[in-house]
C-alpha cells in the first residue's frame, strides 16, 4: 500500500488523498483551496484528473466546497462517492447557485449539477470495494451534516481518515465509542488539525451556545441569526430554542427546503430533526416559510405580520438585499437583537477569507457574536489518538501548522509529516 497526499500537508482545505494498491486506487475528497491559501498549481493526478479510472474511486468526507468544489475537474468516468443525505442537500445547494448572475459562475455550478447525477452513495458502516481496497465509513460530528471519517483497508494495513470531525457538537457522544467498535487494528491516523493552532482557546459546546441563544431569545423579541445556511444542527438547535422561547422560527424556502431534506431523512432516529409544519395551536413556536416573488424583498402577509409582531420571531438571514427591509424596520425596535453565528475571521479585514460583503451588511448595526468552531480541539484530538492507537503514527492533515502535531504529541505517538506530493510507503 502506498500514501500520497497530494495537497493539504500544510494547509487548510482543498486537501486531496491518495491511497494505492495494487494499481487500485481511492482518493478522498477534492475540494476548492480556501480564501486566502496561496494558490497551489496542482499537477495531473492519474487516476483522478487524467488517465485510465477503472480502478479508481474518489470518496468525499462531506459536502463542504473545500472537499467537494473540484468533482468537475475528475475524468469524467471515475466513480464518486458522498453520504446519502449529504448528496442531496449538496444538490440542493448547487442547483440554487447555478441561478446566480455571474455567468461565470452559474455555469460552472451547473456543470456541477451535471455530475451530481452521476455520483453514488454510501451510508455509515457499509463498506465500499475497489479493487483490493475496502473503504468503510464511519459517521462523525461536524458543522456539515452527513460528514465522515473513513476506514481504508488494503494488504493488511489499516487507515483511519478522519476528514473534518469535531468532539463538541449535538452528535459528539458516539465519537468514541464508533472508534472503538470500528477503528480497531489502525496502523496509521492521518488526521485534521484545524484547531492545533488554538491549542490553548476553549472551545464551546453546542449544547453550551444553544442554552445562550436561549437566554437570549428570552429577552429579545425580535431576533435575526446570520448562519451558513448548511450548518445544519446550529440551525435546528435554534428552532427547537424558538419553541421553548414560544417564538415564531422563520426561514426563506431555500433554507426550509434544506431543512426539510434532513428532517424527511433522520427524523425517525431521533426527535432533534423533527420540524412540526402543520402545528395548528398557538402560533409562537410555529415554522414558518418566508417566500420571495421574483426579485423583491421578503415580505410578510398580513396574517403572519400580525403573529410575528405578537409573539416574536427567530429569523435565518443572508447577507443578501432581500433581508434589509426587514432588517432596518425591526433594527429600530429595542426588542431587536441580531446574531452573526459563522466564523469570526470573515469579518476581520486582517485575515485572508475576509468578506467585505458580508462586513457590508452587517456594518450598521449592533450584532451578538454567537458561534463555535466545526473542528476537533486539541484535547479531542489527544483522546482519539489514545482510543485508537495507531500503530504506524499519525499524518497531520488540513492544517497550517503540521509542526503542532510533532509538539503536542510526539510522546504519545509516531508523527509522520509528509510534503504534499510525496509518496509513503505503508509497512
Amino acid at each position: 500500500m502506498k500514501l500520497t497526499i497530494h495537497r493539504g500537508t500544510n494547509q487548510i482545505g482543498g486537501c486531496i488523498t491518495e491511497i494505492e494498491s495494487d494499481g487500485y486506487k481511492v482518493f478522498i475528497d477534492f475540494g476548492e483551496q480556501l480564501l486566502g491559501t496561496d494558490a497551489k498549481e496542482l499537477s495531473p493526478i492519474d487516476g483522478l484528473t487524467c488517465g485510465d479510472v477503472s480502478k479508481s474511486a474518489l470518496f468525499i468526507t462531506h459536502y463542504h466546497g473545500d472537499h467537494i468544489g473540484k468533482i468537475c475537474d475528475t475524468v469524467n468516468d471515475l466513480p464518486i462517492y458522498v453520504g446519502k443525505t449529504a448528496l442531496e442537500i449538496f444538490k440542493h445547494i448547487e442547483n440554487r447557485l447555478s441561478y446566480i448572475p455571474d455567468p461565470n459562475e452559474a455555469e460552472r455550478h451547473k456543470r456541477i449539477v451535471e455530475r451530481i447525477k452521476t455520483i453514488n452513495t454510501f451510508e455509515a458502516l457499509q463498506k465500499v470495494t475497489i479493487g483490493e481496497i475496502t473503504v468503510m465509513p464511519l459517521f462523525v460530528d461536524h458543522s456539515a451534516f452527513d460528514a465522515y471519517m473513513f476506514v481504508i483497508e488494503a494488504d493488511n494495513k489499516r487507515i483511519l481518515h478522519t476528514g473534518d470531525f469535531r468532539g463538541h457538537g449535538f452528535r459528539s457522544k458516539g465519537l468514541i465509542p464508533t472508534l472503538k467498535a470500528y477503528a480497531k487494528d489502525i496502523d496509521y491516523i492521518i488526521s485534521e488539525g484545524t484547531n492545533i493552532q488554538r491549542a490553548n482557546d476553549k472551545i464551546k459546546t453546542e449544547n453550551e451556545l444553544q442554552k445562550d441563544f436561549e437566554s437570549y431569545l428570552q429577552k429579545y423579541k425580535y431576533n435575526f441569526v446570520l448562519v451558513s445556511s448548511t450548518n445544519i444542527d446550529r440551525i435546528f438547535a435554534l428552532y427547537h430554542v424558538s419553541k421553548k422561547a414560544k417564538r415564531c422560527f422563520v426561514c426563506d424556502d431555500y433554507q426550509a427546503k434544506t431543512l426539510k431534506i434532513v428532517s424527511e431523512n433522520h427524523k425517525q432516529y431521533t426527535s432533534f430533526y423533527d420540524i412540526d409544519y402543520e402545528q395548528n395551536t398557538d402560533p409562537a413556536g410555529r415554522f414558518f416559510d418566508l417566500i420571495r416573488k421574483g426579485e423583491k424583498p421578503f415580505y410578510f402577509h398580513e396574517k403572519l405580520k400580525s403573529y410575528l409582531d405578537r409573539y416574536g420571531f427567530c429569523m435565518l438571514i443572508r447577507s443578501n438585499d432581500a433581508f434589509k427591509p426587514l432588517l432596518e424596520e425591526y433594527s429600530k425596535l429595542n426588542d431587536t437583537k441580531i446574531y452573526y453565528s459563522m466564523w469570526d475571521g470573515y469579518l476581520d479585514r486582517e485575515k485572508p477569507a475576509f468578506n467585505e460583503t458580508l462586513y457590508d451588511f452587517l456594518k450598521p448595526y449592533e450584532i451578538e457574536h454567537m458561534h463555535t468552531s466545526g473542528h476537533a480541539d486539541l484535547e479531542t484530538l489527544k483522546v482519539v489518538f489514545e482510543t485508537v492507537e495507531p500503530k504506524g503514527g499519525i499524518i497531520p492533515i488540513h492544517t497550517g501548522a503540521p509542526e503542532k502535531f510533532e509538539e503536542f504529541f510526539n510522546k504519545q505517538v509516531n508523527i509522520i509529516s509528509l510534503r504534499d506530493g510525496e509518496v509513503f510507503d505503508v509497512k
